[in-house]
């Protein structure tokens, strides 16, 4: 699996080549004395790294930039020749010398004292090396840290590497639809700074949590693209990665001779570049599509050649995953003998506990960044408060001043401001009424379900039942996304930054798109563009979501719809959401206890509006929340 690993903001002066042949020339021809040199081998290790595989010259090289950058004390130069190699041990599985050399690149842009944006993308490099490395509670740490430093000082455009490092992790904890929102993300970016090479990695990645999601036709499409933008990158390397990815889908449609094609291409390119570690990929999963065609004999050759070549590298994962299949292939032989040899091998390098508590310290750690994160909002509001209250008494020592001019018109001025600053005060008092409640109703509960159930796991450590506290740990996953999820509204509902129709539209396509996905639902979402013209208040946001999301919850579940659209329409002044399904519908009668329809109607009133309610039985069902707005 690749992962980008980029170095920070460059500083290469206008001279210097950008080609890897024109690169070569001017190292052969330059003498080492300065900056540039350093910034030449830098861009030369790299090319070499991402082109050509050739990972000993490329590190060679780096060392050298390293080397003459120390001599010049030229802090740029030692942290990208130190990002680079941790670039290239990445690609060539070296976990222990990729975290080594990263974090030497996140000390020298501390010492160094770069720029904020530096260290953020230093501290999401190590992210992913510590991913690389299966640590996971270290590499969310590094991400978050990354991503809070990002909001802190509000750096734009975020850090692509950071949303694709925490949807991979997401992934890997199986949780694909969230993973995919991050991914998406990352894809934006690269695509905005029109990078084929990371817009390639966030399209591969998007196809395997798609194909995770049992989605194989989506998947391929998006294998289809990683592979057009890879090779609009001129990486090889990557390119075979996609091609593993896109034979292993192919081989779960049955469609064995394109899987078969595409992972053989894969394996041409590893010879070619001389890539151990991928030749061994590729080996097994030629192997286990034999296997598939109940061709034992070239599946256990395959399989064999893809463990040697593991044991040479000593890739534990690698060779527990080799071992594991080939204790399958035996058992599918009916030669149970070495089935057995192979199946206890596998379970001597499994420790089910340790990897049980890792990824209970992973979900502990994104729990925590969500709950600074409110804690950090909070703070935002009482600061933002003391500071409307000193504007006010500035404006009141000014008014006393005139008082002596115009007594009737400073009286009557101090009486608005005296009332303005009541309403002030009182809606600052049911905001935090408003947050407590929310914190304590989608928190408070939940958080204590949490503290239990890990007592409860520590104990069935203890008696060593890791099963059973698996399942403990699943329910601990659960209540968490949902912790993250209610907080991630509180968060959104109260910030100033959302008080407009528009952002209320984009957040209800986004919570609606991959549930209408789940049901393949064609779905169509439309919004007036003068929506993003009228603020609305923080009541009138927090009710129109509500609405919108009971009312898409009540489609997905129960309409059977395959068609599906949400639309905000501005008629004059009035604000109309419409929600309409082609599904089943129901009879009218019955709705008023069915659907939530009466908390429906009861938010829609409580913002001066109204909700109607259309449905027959088999043609559909339509919904219109209608609002004046100012």
């Amino acid at each position: 699996m690749l992962s980008l690993i980029l170095p920070g903001p460059s500083t290469v002066r206008a001279q210097i080549p950008k080609s890897l042949d024109s690169l070569e020339i001017y190292v052969q021809t330059h003498t080492p004395t300065d900056t540039n040199y350093v910034i030449a081998l830098n861009e030369l290790g790299n090319l070499i790294t991402r082109k050509k595989a050739d990972y000993n010259r490329a590190d060679s090289i780096l060392h050298r930039a390293e080397s003459i950058a120390r001599r010049l004390h030229f802090g740029r130069g030692m942290y990208r020749a130190n990002t680079n190699m941790g670039s290239n041990y990445f690609l060539s599985n070296r976990p222990q010398q990729t975290l080594e050399s990263l974090r030497k690149a996140l000390s020298i842009a501390e010492d160094y004292k770069f720029d904020t944006r530096t260290i953020a993308r230093a501290l999401t490099n190590l992210g992913t090396a510590y991913r690389k490395a299966n640590q996971y509670e270290q590499s969310i740490e590094a991400y978050l840290r990354s991503l809070r430093m990002q909001e802190q000082y509000n750096l734009q455009p975020r850090n692509e590497d950071t949303y694709n490092g925490i949807g991979l992790t997401l992934k890997d904890m199986h949780r694909p639809h969230a993973a995919i929102g991050y991914l998406q993300q990352a894809f934006a970016l690269n695509q905005a700074q029109k990078n084929p090479y990371g817009m390639a990695i966030c399209e591969q990645n998007i196809g395997k949590c798609y194909d995770d999601l049992g989605q194989p036709a989506k998947a391929l499409s998006y294998y289809k693209s990683a592979r057009s933008h890879a090779k609009e990158a001129e990486s090889e390397l990557l390119q075979s990665d996609i091609l593993v990815n896109t034979g292993l889908v192919l081989r779960k449609l049955k469609r064995f001779d394109e899987a078969r094609q595409a992972i053989e291409q894969a394996l041409a390119i590893s010879r070619k570049q001389e890539n151990q570690s991928a030749m061994a990929t590729d080996y097994f999963n030629l192997g286990q599509v034999y296997e598939e065609q109940k061709d034992y004999k070239l599946a256990e050759r395959y399989m064999k050649q893809a463990l040697a070549l593991a044991n040479e590298q000593d890739d534990k994962p690698k060779i527990a995953i080799y071992t594991q299949g080939l204790a399958d292939l035996y058992g599918g032989m009916k030669d149970f003998q070495q089935a057995y040899v192979y199946q206890l091998e596998r379970n001597q390098k499994i420790d089910s506990t340790t990897t049980i508590r890792t990824n209970a310290e992973v979900q502990r750690l994104i729990t925590k960044y969500a709950t600074e994160k409110k804690e950090a909002q909070i703070k935002l509001l009482r600061q933002e408060a003391q500071l409307r209250q000193q504007e006010t008494q500035r404006i009141q020592l000014l008014l006393l001043g005139s008082i002596l001019l115009l007594l009737l018109v400073a009286v009557g001025s101090a009486w608005l401001l005296n009332r303005s600053k009541l309403r002030r005060l009182e809606e600052a008092q049911n905001l935090r009424q408003q947050i407590a409640h929310d914190l304590h109703d989608e928190v408070g509960s939940t958080l204590s379900s949490i503290s239990m159930l890990s007592g409860h796991t520590d104990r069935l450590l203890s008696q060593n039942r890791p099963e059973s506290a698996q399942k403990m740990v699943q329910k601990i996953y659960t209540d968490a996304r949902q912790i993250l999820e209610s907080v991630d509204e509180i968060i959104w509902t109260i910030n100033p930054g959302n008080d407009s129709l528009h952002r209320i539209a984009l957040r209800l396509q986004e919570y609606a798109q991959p549930l209408m996905e789940t049901k393949a639902i064609d779905f169509r979402f439309s919004v007036d563009a003068s929506l993003d013209r009228h603020p609305v208040s923080m009541e009138v946001r927090r009710n129109l979501y509500l609405i919108g999301k009971e009312a898409i919850n009540n489609l997905v579940k129960y309409s059977q719809a395959t068609q599906a659209t949400v639309r905000f329409e501005l008629k004059e002044r009035q604000l109309q959401v419409v929600v309409e399904d082609n599904g089943r519908g129901f009879v009218q009668d019955a709705i008023n206890s069915r659907n939530g329809q009466a908390s429906m109607k009861q938010r829609a009133e409580a913002i001066g509006g109204s909700l109607n309610i259309q449905s027959t039985p088999e043609q559909g069902t339509r919904l219109v929340v209608t609002t004046s707005i100012t």
